[in-house]
């Protein structure tokens, strides 16, 4: 499914302002989808967690569900992830049946986990009022890139195509500032001082996953004990993370593989889980093209990189 142009039934203004009339907005899942998400209940105990694909999504889920749910290792090493804690669009992506496509989410017992990749205007009007918990991640768009690549590779999409080709499609096609991935993050970041949103990095969570751990548990009122927090280093771990079949959406890449039936390639969801990996894979012209990109976007709202990841300024990228 591509992404086509939708708009929103209302904005969060409460929030935010800016004007939004020139918010551009795009979701593969189309317009219907997009209202049906506005008008969901929201409850308040319910936590978000929001990111662009590619941005440590998947760790960070299941740090917050084990978090959430008395650090239940045995669960989590028996059951997937993403049934312990739905991919809100997934179901109407493999579907297509809009009458059905939140049921999973709705199943869910309090408190409820949610992942989403959509932008703050297309989530549901009820989280701007009630301001349940919301975690934000973001990434190193040189990285996330890259890592996209590989993962629609996994699903049969874009074979006909090359890591590079496909970086500076993704980076140059639209010469539009700022683009949607930067309206994504920014909104968040701006947020980012709310007590209701915690807002963090893919980076500072290969930096200091201790720290971030302990963060989240205090943002969520959670105690947790130096045995458990060991547990959760170890669990945690990229290792770990790389052979558990559980965390490395199997049943979604399963079901997606069975009814699109595309040739495509077998990369490891959690792939490399490396800050930087990207320089490894991509050539210093590419680099520099995508680095242009990013500067363009980053001037727009008169911020760096770093800030974003909430890294030292003299960190390199």
């Amino acid at each position: 499914m591509e992404e086509v142009p939708v708009h929103a039934k209302s904005y969060p203004t409460n929030l935010l302002n800016k004007d939004w009339t020139k918010r551009k907005l795009f979701e593969n899942s189309g317009q219907a989808f997009v209202d049906k998400v506005h008008d969901m209940e929201v409850k308040d105990d319910d936590v978000w967690l929001v990111t662009l694909p590619k941005c440590g999504t998947t760790w960070m889920q299941e740090l917050l569900w084990l978090v959430l749910n008395d650090f239940d290792f045995e669960t989590a090493r028996n059951e997937h992830l993403e049934v312990r804690t739905p991919f809100l669009e997934f179901d109407y992506i493999l579907h297509h049946d809009l009458n059905h496509a939140l049921a999973p989410v709705e199943a869910l017992k309090s408190p409820r986990l949610i992942k989403t990749h959509m932008p703050l205007p297309l989530l549901p009007q009820q989280l701007w009022n009630k301001k349940p918990k919301v975690v934000y991640v973001y990434r190193n768009p040189k990285d996330y890139i890259v890592s996209c690549f590989y993962h629609l590779r996994s699903l049969g999409v874009n074979m006909d195509s090359t890591l590079e080709k496909f970086t500076l499609e993704y980076t140059e096609e639209d010469k539009t500032v700022p683009t949607d991935d930067f309206e994504h993050v920014t909104e968040f970041y701006e947020l980012r001082n709310e007590p209701w949103i915690y807002y963090t990095s893919f980076e500072c969570m290969k930096e200091d996953l201790r720290t971030v751990i302990e963060e989240i548990c205090k943002f969520l009122g959670k105690n947790i004990s130096e045995e458990q927090m060991e547990q959760m280093l170890q669990h945690l771990s990229f290792e770990e993370m790389k052979k558990n079949p559980k965390v490395n959406h199997c049943w979604e890449f399963e079901q997606l593989r069975a009814k699109y039936k595309n040739k495509h390639e077998d990369h490891n969801f959690i792939r490399r889980g490396q800050a930087g990996g990207y320089k490894d894979e991509l050539s210093a012209d590419v680099i520099g093209k995508m680095d242009a990109w990013i500067q363009r976007n980053l001037e727009h709202y008169k911020l760096s990189l770093n800030e974003l990841l909430l890294l030292n300024v003299n960190a390199a990228l």
